[in-house]
């Protein structure tokens, strides 16, 4: 079964709200031959990145991709030294100790104990806060790959449109090659014979046919044409298998650019000429789309 090619360059979001916090995640991909990641992360979050990190790589096989975290507190923040706290606590203990134990002393570590069950309670509400990070990453994630799909779903039907463009000009270089390999035989023998004549000197048929055939062949793009042809049945096959297939594809397209490059120099006759650069176009739109793909 296939999958859907997608693109490099997306945007997704996502954001979750609890009792006592909101977590936002941004999530930016642009082109990158490997997979590069790149983080802007709260210090709440900070000890979380080599997670956060696999996340990503679990998820996502190629691009830049940078990763912003914004954090709204929606209560006050109890962690740390409360001072005007323990004074409160500590006014209220000793007036409880003159009413139930005056000779009982107040220690004001007791109190700042007191402050710390908060600090620790707040401790516990951070490894929430760091599993609500992961599953927003995920929804982010999950935003992006929708976009990246949508791209490629573009970008594939750009692709089968340019594909069938070269083929039809493939179509009419081929068929026109036989009878421009014809003419550019006729060409060469009539100037083979007046070199010849000029010089006073003769040449037999089947030497003056060798010469001939030995010039024309340098001028044959039959063998640049079934490869390009080749080459772009195997991208249109490559196309359809989706996924993560975007160094295969740029491996085709600098092939397809190669051979029709070839063609250029080789060319039997200018009358061609048109029709060869249309493919080069044509395979320079697909060379540069295709860097877009994962």
């Amino acid at each position: 079964m296939s999958s859907s090619l997608r693109s490099m360059t997306g945007f997704g979001s996502g954001e979750i709200e609890s009792e006592d916090l909101r977590i936002k995640v941004e999530l930016r991909s642009v082109n990158h031959r490997y997979l590069k990641t790149s983080y802007h992360l709260s210090d709440r979050f900070s000890s979380l990145q080599g997670k956060v990190d696999m996340r990503l790589r679990e998820q996502i096989g190629r691009g830049a991709i940078h990763l912003s975290v914004f954090v709204e507190d929606l209560i006050e923040d109890s962690e740390g030294l409360d001072v005007d706290l323990i004074k409160s606590r500590y006014a209220q203990i000793c007036k409880l100790r003159d009413e139930l134990a005056p000779s009982q002393e107040v220690r004001l570590t007791d109190v700042v104990a007191m402050n710390q069950d908060n600090a620790d309670q707040a401790g516990s509400s951070n490894e929430k806060a760091d599993d609500q990070l992961l599953e927003v990453i995920d929804l982010a994630v999950a935003d992006l790959r929708e976009m990246q799909k949508n791209e490629g779903d573009r970008l594939q039907e750009e692709f089968l449109r340019l594909l069938l463009q070269m083929e039809k000009a493939l179509g009419e270089i081929e068929a026109a090659l036989p009878e421009a390999m014809e003419w550019l035989r006729d060409r060469y023998h009539n100037r083979i014979q007046q070199l010849v004549g000029s010089a006073g000197g003769e040449l037999d048929d089947q030497d003056l046919v060798r010469e001939i055939g030995v010039l024309a062949e340098k001028s044959d793009i039959t063998e640049e044409l079934s490869r390009l042809r080749g080459h772009v049945d195997e991208y249109r096959k490559v196309v359809g298998e989706g996924g993560r297939v975007g160094r295969r594809l740029d491996f085709l397209t600098q092939e397809m650019f190669r051979e029709a490059n070839t063609m250029t120099s080789k060319l039997p006759r200018h009358d061609l000429a048109h029709t060869v650069v249309g493919i080069k176009v044509d395979v320079d739109r697909l060379r540069e789309q295709t860097q877009n793909v994962e």
